[in-house]
C-alpha cells in the first residue's frame, strides 16, 4: 500500500465527514432552524416551543410579506422525526434527538483530529442510517416509488444520496481506521515504538 491510500485518502474522508458532522451537530445543538407550520403545530403538542418571525425579520426564501416563519432549535427537528415514527415512546424522542445531535458534534471533532476514529465513525454510521430511514424511507417514502422518479424531486434525491454517502464513508472509516495521518496512528502500537527506540 502507498502513502496516498493509507494516509491521504483516509485524512480527506475524515475531514469531509468531520466537517459535515461538526457543522450539522453545531446547528442541531445550538442553532435555530426554520420549520413549516405543520411541524411547529406538532412540536407545540409535544410542549416544545417555537418562535414566530415575520418574513421581513428573517432571511428566508419567500418574498411574501405576510409569511410567518417558525424557528426552533435544530435538535427539535430530530425529535419531531422520531416522534412521527414512534409516538408511543413519548419523551424518549427528546432524549434520542439530544443524543443524536450531541453524537454528531462529538463525532465531528473526533474525526477531524483523528482520535477514536472507529468509535466516531460508528456514531456517524448509526446517526446517518437513522436519518436515511426516518427521512427518505419513512417520511418521503422514496423506497416505495419508482427510482427513476427520484430525480424529479431534486431536494429529496440529494438528501437521500447525501445520507447514503455519509453511511458509506463512515463505514469505510469504521472498517479501515483513521489512516497514517491521525492521533490514532501515533498511539496504535506503543510497544512497537518502544522496541524501535530500544534498538537505536
Amino acid at each position: 500500500m502507498n502513502f496516498v491510500t493509507n494516509s491521504i485518502l483516509p485524512l480527506l474522508m475524515r475531514l469531509i465527514l468531520g466537517a459535515a458532522m461538526l457543522t450539522s451537530g453545531w446547528v442541531n445543538c445550538f442553532g435555530q432552524i426554520e420549520v413549516r407550520d405543520g411541524i411547529a403545530a406538532d412540536l407545540a403538542t409535544m410542549n416544545i416551543t417555537t418562535t414566530e418571525l415575520v418574513s421581513e425579520d428573517s432571511a428566508g426564501y419567500s418574498t411574501d410579506p405576510n409569511r410567518v416563519v417558525h424557528t426552533t432549535r435544530g435538535l427539535n427537528r430530530i425529535v419531531w422525526l422520531v416522534h412521527q415514527k414512534w409516538p408511543e415512546i413519548g419523551t424518549w424522542s427528546t432524549i434520542i434527538g439530544t443524543c443524536a445531535a450531541g453524537a454528531q458534534l462529538l463525532a465531528g471533532v473526533l474525526l477531524i483530529v483523528g482520535l477514536f476514529t472507529r468509535l466516531a465513525a460508528l456514531l456517524v454510521l448509526v446517526a446517518s442510517s437513522g436519518a436515511v430511514y426516518l427521512v427518505s424511507i419513512n417520511t418521503h417514502g422514496m423506497f416505495f416509488m419508482n427510482p427513476f422518479d427520484w430525480p424529479l424531486d431534486s431536494h429529496r434525491f440529494m438528501q437521500l444520496f447525501s445520507g447514503l454517502m455519509l453511511c458509506v464513508i463512515s463505514l469505510q472509516l469504521f472498517v479501515a481506521g483513521a489512516g497514517g495521518l491521525s492521533i490514532d496512528a501515533r498511539h496504535r502500537h506503543p510497544s512497537a515504538n518502544t522496541e524501535k527506540k530500544g534498538k537505536e
